[in-house]
């Protein structure tokens, strides 16, 4: 009597072959959903300090450039004067870490007020759509509180809070 060693083997791998097959197949649907895109998990954020909070932010591709607007808000009980905006960028428009400056913005928020900062990111390094970018973002103020600085104006000392920024890019198309 032959034995029926040879056909239990092959029963044995094609069973476990199918399985094998199948496996792969969901692995291969799950892949090609993008449920495994690191940047799927990355939250977005603008988080200053709780006195100067960011309350909007927008990061979007406009032609060749970047544009972030960001809407910060006064709550620190007294009006102030924002003087600058400085966001630092890693490989956003140029190589390596970058700091965009405003400039002397010079607009004076009172209490409660909300103020609307735009930086234009243009240079040969621009990011895709929907990829995440990270910045940190230093403002500075002066204080218009009347005990320190009653003519709200740019004598005395500047204050600098700073934050970050974390954004998925979106397009304006």
């Amino acid at each position: 009597m032959r034995s029926k060693k040879g056909q239990a083997a092959a029963e044995y791998l094609v069973t476990y072959g199918w399985a094998l097959l199948l496996l792969v197949v969901v692995i291969a649907i799950l892949l090609s959903t993008g449920i495994f895109n690191p940047s799927a998990f990355v939250g977005e954020e603008c988080v200053m300090q709780p006195d100067i909070p960011c309350t909007a932010f927008q990061l979007y591709r406009s032609g060749s450039s970047t544009v972030l607007l960001m809407s910060v808000q006064n709550r620190l009980g007294y009006a102030m004067l924002l003087d600058e905006v400085k966001v630092t960028t890693t490989d956003l428009g140029r190589a390596g870490e970058y700091t965009w400056t405003t400039g002397s913005v010079g607009t004076e928020l009172g209490q409660g007020e909300n103020a609307t900062v735009m930086f234009t990111f243009t240079g040969d390094r621009q990011p895709a759509p929907d990829d995440i970018e990270r910045m940190h973002v230093a403002l500075t103020y002066y204080s218009c509180a009347r005990e320190v600085n009653s003519e709200c104006g740019t004598s005395g000392n500047p204050h600098t809070v700073s934050g970050r920024v974390s954004a998925r890019v979106l397009t304006t198309d």
